[in-house]
């Protein structure tokens, strides 16, 4: 009904366009005698009378999942921010809502005993750690192992299948049934965040324009480093890119934290000019944008299955999760890789989740920001368990042995009291204060049965080495491994080794690789980025797993022939390799499979070419880096 008028409830301010739904929001806030016809209430919310703050309203609706046969219910948040959650999460809930409104003055004050006691429960109450979690948390020479190998038990754990049907209020949340949201709500999300611009004078002196969104707050990873820095309770904290954003949901609009978590990946794709960056040009998209990139990701042929599991999700607030932030990322060339985080014979879900998290960080490179507090260059991950979703940013691992998650939580805003010190050479005594709306303890995971992750974007490049036979593939690898932190994948290793094989070509004397079960058996690896694909063939592997293709080249027919004829090559299969070798067979092969900007033929012949070829590549790594961290062209 665009352009009508506006018809007003008449028990209260709230207007909308549409009648249907405005006889809705009657019946539902106001209803006969007290009761609402359509959800139940509950006398008992489990808050007692002795806890419940001023602004708590008394019976509040609840939702439940009748179909789905479960006792699952939904209830909405008493302070009117316009979030459902379930019974079991609405103190914990309600408790950051207190973090989230810390105002400075606050902090100074917050010197009662009370404060301080409900913040060291925290402390005391965290998890002993399992004896899988503290081999990976040990220590080495004064360093975090990077190496010590997650159980393998935990980490094949599969997530049990979705129904192939449509799912219900205990996965798609409150508003699982309704066919669209309600037009006053389309029209926020359509204006978005509030956009200001102010003059600021920068430490260079120049005066410039700079822009703030109001559900979007930058520098928050330096300011977290800085409070675990001054956390004597901190033993050891590693932390994210700081080309992240803490993007959160805008007054009223509800559970539509997993397109604010997708924000947040995007905040750190566009900010350190990620692969995909140019997919986002401009602000950051809009959850109906990001609506239509999922549903053009099930057109496109991934995750499918989702939209016959939601019924479809544009124009409407039924939740996502990881499958479909997966489907919108693969869709668009990002690499990307989901997880499933599960109970094992040895270890709780919390504590395989931590191991998880534990390696992602420990496992790549660091640049120290302090004596325990490091900061990475490593993405954010995408976080996911029953009814909620965050971004992990962190982890820490406490003095006493405990460990928590570093998150961004989309369901609640910056405090006004950590948005006026980013960015400042601050001190505070109470550290743990400012901490606590940014921490996820065991006493909050332990509750959950399952966690899935999303981890994606390399930070370290991918690059194959292919040409024929006897043009030094080896040689390049080998050496670029000891002079660069790349690690030298052989494919023919991975083969022999793990039994990559589907035959035998009796002519060629050469084994028929099962191409199929070798991408699964290195996918994982090459995921993670810094590898050196070390083969004779390279247009099999995916364009999202790689960013350079060096084809290695022997123009000289001699040496060439001298070099495989050493190899005891049959007659047959030297022809065919010089044949392929003449006519630029792989070089053809490279440029069909890959963008051809990504793709480069080097000369291989003497000792000289190799040293130079590979200072080349070498120059190629640093340079890529640099622009992945720093977000320059």
């Amino acid at each position: 009904m665009d352009g009508a008028e506006p018809l007003s409830c008449p028990f209260c301010d709230f207007t909308d366009t549409d009648a249907d739904f405005l006889t809705q929001h009657v019946e539902f806030c106001h209803p006969e005698n007290g009761a609402s016809p359509v959800l139940e209430t509950e006398e008992d919310t489990n808050i007692g009378s002795s806890r419940k703050p001023e602004w708590w309203h008394g019976d509040t609706p609840l939702y439940t999942d009748e179909d789905a046969g479960t006792d699952i219910k939904y209830i909405d948040c008493p302070t009117d921010c316009g979030e459902a959650v379930t019974e079991d999460q609405l103190m914990s809930h309600l408790d950051l809502h207190l973090a989230e409104g810390l105002a400075l003055e606050e902090i100074k004050s917050y010197d009662t005993k009370g404060t301080d006691m409900k913040l060291s429960r925290d402390i005391e109450e965290d998890e002993v750690l399992s004896p899988t979690l503290s081999k990976v948390l040990g220590k080495q020479d004064g360093k975090r192992q990077r190496d010590a190998p997650v159980n393998a038990k935990a980490t094949k754990q599969k997530k049990k299948p979705r129904s192939a049907g449509q799912l219900g209020i205990t996965e798609l949340g409150p508003y699982a049934r309704e066919p669209r949201m309600p037009s006053w709500l389309r029209k926020v999300l359509e204006d978005g965040p509030v956009i200001t611009r102010e003059n600021k004078i920068f430490p260079d002196g120049t005066i410039r324009k700079v822009e703030t969104v109001s559900n979007e707050t930058s520098g928050l990873i330096p300011f977290i480093a800085r409070l675990c820095q001054q956390d004597s309770s901190v033993d050891q904290a590693y932390l994210c890119s700081a080309n992240v954003r803490h993007i959160f949901k805008m007054p009223k609009e509800g559970g539509f934290c997993g397109y604010r978590n997708i924000q947040m990946l995007v905040s750190y794709i566009k900010d350190s000019n990620s692969t995909g960056c140019e997919h986002f040009p401009g602000r950051t998209p809009s959850i109906l944008s990001l609506q239509d990139m999922i549903e053009q990701a099930w057109d496109n042929g991934f995750n499918t299955h989702g939209r016959t599991e939601t019924g479809g999700i544009k124009g409407t607030r039924k939740y996502i999760g990881t499958p479909e932030a997966a489907a919108l990322f693969q869709n668009l060339g990002i690499p990307c890789r989901p997880k499933v985080c599960s109970e094992t014979q040895d270890d709780k879900a919390f504590e395989v989740l931590y191991l998880i998290v534990a390696e992602y960080f420990f496992g790549h490179k660091i640049s120290g920001s302090g004596k325990h507090v490091v900061q990475t260059d490593l993405p954010p991950i995408y976080l996911q368990h029953e009814g909620h979703s965050m971004t992990i940013i962190g982890f820490e691992v406490r003095q006493g042995g405990g460990v928590n998650l570093l998150v961004f939580d989309p369901m609640f805003r910056t405090s006004p009291a950590t948005s006026k010190l980013i960015g400042t050479q601050f001190h505070t005594t109470k550290p743990e204060n400012y901490l606590k709306a940014f921490r996820r303890t065991s006493r909050y995971l332990r509750q959950f049965d399952t966690f899935e992750l999303l981890m994606s974007m390399r930070t370290s490049p991918n690059i194959i080495i292919t040409g024929t036979p006897g043009v030094g593939k080896t040689v390049h690898c080998e050496q670029l491994a000891q002079e660069t932190e790349l690690k030298h994948l052989s494919i023919n290793q991975v083969a022999k080794e793990r039994g990559c094989y589907d035959g035998f070509d009796e002519k060629l004397k050469s084994h028929i690789v099962d191409e199929d079960k070798l991408l699964d058996e290195i996918e994982a690896d090459v995921l993670q980025g810094g590898y050196l694909i070390d083969w004779h063939a390279c247009d099999l592997f995916p364009k999202s797993w790689i960013d350079l293709v060096v084809v290695l080249r022997c123009p000289s027919t001699a040496i060439h022939y001298d070099r495989l004829a050493a190899r005891s090559y049959s007659e047959e299969k030297l022809q065919e390799n010089l044949d392929a070798e003449i006519f630029g067979v792989l070089l053809e092969e490279a440029r069909e499979a890959y963008d051809e900007e990504i793709v480069v033929e080097l000369e291989s012949e003497t000792d000289d070419a190799i040293e130079s070829n590979c200072q080349r590549i070498k120059s190629w790594i640093g340079s890529w880096k640099q622009s992945h961290a720093t977000g320059s062209d």
